[in-house]
Order: structure tokens, then C-alpha cells, then sequence
């Protein structure tokens, strides 16, 4: 199940790369409530948390609105507010006490100039983000462990629903997905196969066959 992820992670990755210009190290912006799952599922710290499930480095960012939202919620967000103290700070956008929903919508504004690959918990700013623009990869925390949402402008699993969205897609982002149709189904192995030598006739097909002899046929007496 691992593999099968981690596969899908690096298929949606190199879409983004290659069809909207994002680059290693990426850049995460992460919300309140990512922090507080991840900290509750004690999968350790996010940072680390998401370098691993990316497969390559990356720099941690929230907002200001996101920071003083998490001081005013209790006890029981303190290991997150404690968490978000020690990211990147996005420049811009709404000040406190705006919604930390706002400021992150307004961080990737403009298609997401900035690149920002977003870490969310919140349902409703998902459904946002996908409908607003398909320039936004978005992560989230499942009950197995992180989990990104498939690019909103390629979508489609399977080989023969791939080869279907596909069809309207450019062709540098069906390469992107690994779409290209002279590689579905072929399958490359190690295994050699000897070709069988050509032998002479068989002998026994080459014998000459013997005619039977007829009887000599009985001569009349006088």
C-alpha cells in the first residue's frame, strides 16, 4: 500500500513540475488544522512528516492569521501553535484576527505565483482551492497517513480512464502522467529465450518405401 502511494505521490509531482513549474525544494503552506492532526496521530514533527511523504526536501510555511488562530484555541491545539512558531512566515496577505482560511486562500492567489503546495484538514478549503485553480496540489491527513488529492486538471485512474482523460490533454502532460500510449501495457523483463536450432529431415521420413511383391498368378495345365 506504501509503494502504491508513494508511486501515485511521484506521478502527481512530476505532473505539477512539468505542467506548472513547480521545483524541488517545494514550498508547503500549512494550515492549523494539519498541525493538530498531525500532532494527534503523533506522526512527529510536520516537517519531517512531509519531506518524507514528498521524497525530497522541503520549507515549511503559514500565515500570521494561522499563528494567532491557533494561540486562541485552547490547551489542546498548544503543540500545534507550538509547531507553527517555528515555520516560515508567508509575507502579505490579511492580518489578524482575519480568517486563516482568507490568508490562506490569499497566499496562493494569482494561480499560486509562489508555488505553494498546501496542507490542510478543513473540507471547505479543499473544495476551494480545486475549484478555484488546478494550480494548487493539496495534502491532507488520512487515518494511513498523508494522502494528496490528484491534479484537478488530470484526473483519472486506470489505464483505460487515463487513456480517456488524456485524450485533451497537451502532450507534454500525458508524458507528465505517464500516458503515453505506446508504453500502456508493455512490459519489459531480463528473461532470454534460446531459439531453437534448425535440424536436418528425419531420417526415417527420407527411407525409400518397398513396393510389395505380387503373387505369381498360376499357369494352366493342357
Amino acid at each position: 500500500m506504501r509503494v502504491k502511494r508513494a508511486r501515485k505521490v511521484r506521478k502527481y509531482l512530476r505532473f505539477y513540475r512539468t505542467c506548472h513549474g513547480f521545483r524541488a525544494p517545494y514550498k508547503v503552506l500549512v494550515d492549523g488544522n494539519f498541525l493538530h492532526a498531525v500532532a494527534q496521530m503523533k506522526l512527529g514533527h510536520a516537517k519531517d512528516v512531509v519531506v518524507k511523504f514528498l521524497g525530497c526536501d522541503a520549507k515549511l510555511f503559514t500565515t500570521r492569521c494561522v499563528q494567532h488562530e491557533l494561540k486562541g484555541m485552547g490547551h489542546e491545539f498548544k503543540e500545534a501553535s507550538l509547531s507553527a512558531r517555528h515555520l516560515g512566515e508567508v509575507k502579505g496577505g490579511p492580518d489578524p484576527p482575519a480568517p486563516a482560511f482568507d490568508s490562506i486562500m490569499a497566499a496562493v492567489d494569482s494561480n499560486n505565483a509562489e508555488r505553494f503546495i498546501v496542507c490542510t484538514q478543513d473540507e471547505t478549503l479543499r473544495i476551494k482551492l480545486r475549484e478555484s485553480s488546478p494550480y494548487v496540489p493539496v495534502i491532507f491527513c488520512h487515518t494511513s497517513g498523508l494522502q494528496m488529492e490528484p491534479p484537478a486538471d488530470a484526473q483519472g485512474s486506470g489505464t483505460a480512464s487515463q487513456k480517456e482523460e488524456a485524450k485533451g490533454l497537451p502532450e507534454r502532460e500525458r508524458n507528465a502522467l505517464g500516458q503515453e500510449e505506446s508504453g500502456v501495457g508493455a512490459v519489459r523483463t531480463n528473461v532470454r529465450y534460446k531459439r531453437p536450432k534448425a535440424r536436418g529431415p528425419n531420417p526415417l521420413a527420407c527411407k525409400k518405401k518397398i513396393g510389395k511383391e505380387r503373387p505369381a498368378s498360376a499357369g494352366g495345365g493342357g
